[in-house]
């Protein structure tokens, strides 16, 4: 690997972080907001905006989750180079 190729890999890692962060964010934004809608199941909106704030918490869930596992990749990846150099 040369400069360029190290340089390309720790902006990716840069960019993931940054995507993450913004993820858990999201993630404990709207399952808060699941959570508290749970209290007020009397109002007949509340149902339909549990369920899809649910969905959308297991899909950002998922989404931290492979984030995680790329940026574990990268930085093996770094790791490597950095023994053989």
């Amino acid at each position: 690997m040369n400069d360029r190729q190290i340089e390309s890999i720790r902006e990716r890692l840069r960019l993931y972080t940054e995507l993450l962060r913004n993820l858990v964010i999201l993630l404990i934004a709207i399952g808060g907001g699941s959570v508290s809608l749970l209290f007020k199941l009397s109002n007949p909106i509340s149902l339909p905006l549990v369920i899809l704030g649910l969905i959308l918490t297991l899909g950002l869930f998922l989404g931290s989750v492979r984030i995680a596992v790329t940026l574990r990749e990268l930085v093996e990846e770094l790791r490597e180079w950095e023994k053989k150099h």
